[in-house]
């Protein structure tokens, strides 16, 4: 018998108010306005939640298993925050097709994510899978303030003012983040140690960030919810047909609804790369992931299994990205 999903809409703030729309409507219990621990009926685990610095940066922890289908809408606000949102759930999954992986296909995802408090967000958590996400909320004048260090102060004026720009992007969680937060999901939230790891780990977090974007170019473009939804569209499309080739541009900017130069500035502006570099450097990632699977015997293989017609241009382009030829880094099937 299918179980009927659970469909339930919130809204964050920088204060631990929010909490009680989780109380109230889902039952759950809150310990010391900190700690949400899930009615059994619907998940195990909980969550945590941390003003680490009052009035400008809040950290929420989720460690939970589901157990029936949940849809979990978040609401806009006009809170004065941005969220930043990341995902420790694997980046590449292979799904097995008649107890073989080759061929099988593979889904591959981008794990953190930039917004405004006043963009909408859905995520529906798979049942009886750890669903592990760590959330920073930044107070807006804070962030921009950040900001103002790292780039010249007109341009940051012109970052910053919601009437000419929306600040979002899209992207892979940097290597230093992802050494943070895996050692944070060694350690339960419930220990009494863990407050201070979790606020000492947001406030790296906040570091990284913030010196990671100074590296981004600028790009100034004012984003309609739907310029949002048709991007994030097109990139998982590419996501999902990595082992094909690059469609075109035309394509892409069809399947978004857009003119193709208005596609390129907005996909540029989330992703930070053009559609093509974007949908290039993902094939690599997931040959890098294939390399070291153990589920192959050979580098040919493997560059058929990308599409790559050419396994020494596959070798190639590997090198050129990662430094090293595929047959170096290559784990032999067993």
């Amino acid at each position: 018998m299918t179980q009927e999903r659970i469909d339930f809409f919130y809204h964050y703030t920088l204060s631990p108010e929010w909490q009680q729309q989780i109380v109230e409507k889902l039952g759950a219990r809150l310990i010391d306005n900190k700690i949400l621990l899930m009615p059994e009926g619907i998940a195990s685990g909980g969550s945590i939640f941390l003003e680490v610095l009052p009035g400008k940066l809040s950290v929420l922890l989720l460690d939970m298993t589901f157990q029936v289908p949940v849809a979990i809408t978040r609401i806009p606000t006009d809170h004065n925050y941005y969220m930043v949102y990341f995902d420790i759930g694997d980046e590449i999954t292979t799904h097995i097709v008649e107890d073989s992986v080759h061929r099988a296909g593979y889904h591959s995802k981008l794990g953190m994510s930039f917004m405004d408090s006043s963009s909408k967000g859905i995520i529906m958590p798979p049942i009886g899978e750890r669903s592990y996400s760590l959330r920073l909320f930044i107070e807006k004048s804070y962030l921009k303030e950040l900001g103002a260090s790292t780039r010249d102060l007109s341009v940051n004026n012109q970052l910053f003012d919601e009437t000419k720009n929306t600040l979002f992007f899209y992207s892979h969680i940097d290597s230093r983040s992802k050494v943070l937060l895996n050692n944070l999901k060694e350690h339960p939230f419930t220990n009494p140690s863990f407050e201070l790891k979790l606020k000492s780990t947001a406030l790296y977090l906040l570091g990284y960030l913030v010196e990671r974007v100074s590296r981004f170019e600028p790009i100034i473009n004012k984003l309609s919810p739907s310029d949002i939804d048709n991007i994030l569209k097109t990139s998982q499309y590419l996501l999902d047909h990595l082992l094909e080739e690059f469609p075109g541009l035309p394509t892409m900017a069809a399947l978004a609804g857009m003119s193709v130069s208005k596609y390129k500035t907005l996909f540029k502006k989330m992703l930070k790369e053009s559609p093509n570099n974007f949908f290039l450097n993902e094939k690599l990632l997931l040959a890098q992931k294939l390399l070291q699977s153990g589920n192959f015997n050979s580098v040919q293989e493997i560059a058929y299994e990308l599409g790559y017609s050419s396994p020494n241009y596959f070798a190639k382009v590997y090198k050129k990205m990662f430094g090293l030829l595929p047959a170096e880094v290559l784990v032999k099937e067993h």
